[in-house]
């Protein structure tokens, strides 16, 4: 898809969620699917932090959004994050291209807001799907 940039999100940007920086991404950008990504994902109160993972049995759930490659979204959405910097929670996220397994089986790039610190001292939420740990 020659320029559009594709974006997963896991936390309370998801669908699902009534939150207003997710009501300004349902108004930018387009919904593509649900799908996953290869990671491990955790609670850390007000919202999830994810990181990578090489096995297939870790998988994060999340929504995949579709926006044109000059829309100003990556960067309101880096500065909403706190890419690089270290939060009051004491998490620094990083953006990172991320291969996510769509439900037919096939896979696309998307960036995704990944956790770039230490997890030991992370809660796990072991179904990958925030939406769906919330909501229990």
């Amino acid at each position: 898809m020659t320029g559009k940039t594709n974006l997963f999100v896991y936390g309370t940007l998801r669908r699902g969620f009534n939150h207003p920086m997710g009501q300004f991404l349902e108004e930018k950008a387009n919904f593509l699917s649900t799908g996953y990504i290869f990671g491990l994902l955790f609670d850390l109160g007000p919202y999830p932090v994810a990181v990578c993972s090489d096995k297939h049995d870790q998988q994060i759930v999340g929504d995949i959004y579709v926006f044109t490659e000059n829309s100003n979204l990556l960067s309101i959405l880096d500065d909403y994050e706190g890419v690089g910097e270290l939060l009051e929670t004491g998490v620094t996220f990083e953006r990172k291209q991320m291969l996510v397994r769509l439900p037919d089986g096939s896979q696309l790039d998307a960036w995704a807001y990944l956790h770039a610190g230490y997890i030991d001292h992370l809660i796990p939420i072991d179904t990958g799907d925030y939406l769906a740990y919330k909501s229990s």
